[in-house]
């Protein structure tokens, strides 16, 4: 939700009637702008959640080891009140498709006295209705996050222009990371790293 434009167009492009949300930019004077209603606060993608099919979350992320429940997407108002693992717990998002988490550690477990909780930011997504959930098990590479999510997204496409079948998730996550493994065989972590949790 807080990439460059440019990089953000280009999965944008490929989403069907999306809702954007971005980070404001700093004021002239270098100031933090006042939050508006089109800012990627809590308040309002836990507001617009429930009337989106697809959820795409570009920003950073952290996985708590420690207590698990309090991993968090940093949205604009992250300081104050982050959009954590508890909070996702609350909401009831009965159309909802497919959220990609396009963020560090989303899918990463807690310490190893909670292996198997496993508690993370992709399991609260699933719990909250989401039945297709594209995580990370640790720190990805911003600039292939792009190509990757973009190759995702591509894979997705039906024959209807501008129409995703979220049921083919884990196929499309396969032939991605595929295609990124062969371009760099020895470096799996820059693509082993994504997983994909539903269906």
């Amino acid at each position: 939700m807080s990439e460059q434009p440019p990089t953000t167009n280009r999965v944008r492009a490929l989403l069907p009637a999306p809702a954007q949300l971005t980070e404001p930019a700093l004021g002239t004077d270098g100031s933090d702008p006042r939050t508006t209603a089109g800012s990627p606060t809590t308040a309002t993608v836990l507001g617009r959640l429930p009337r989106c099919a697809i959820a795409h979350f570009a920003c950073h992320g952290v996985s708590d080891p420690k207590d698990p429940s309090r991993s968090r997407l940093l949205l604009h108002d992250h300081a104050t009140t982050p959009l954590t693992v508890s909070a996702l717990a609350k909401a009831d998002l009965e159309g909802a498709q497919l959220a990609y988490l396009s963020a560090c550690g989303t899918a990463a477990p807690g310490s190893t006295d909670l292996l198997d909780e496993a508690i993370h930011l992709t399991s609260a997504f699933q719990l909250a209705g989401f039945p297709h959930v594209i995580g990370t098990l640790w720190p990805i590479s911003d600039r292939l996050a792009v190509d990757i999510a973009e190759s995702f997204y591509t894979h997705l496409t039906t024959g209807s222009p501008g129409t995703l079948d979220p049921g083919q998730a884990a196929s499309a996550l396969h032939d991605t990371v595929r295609t990124v493994r062969d371009r760099y065989p020895a470096t799996p972590s820059l693509w082993a790293a994504y997983i994909n949790s539903g269906a």
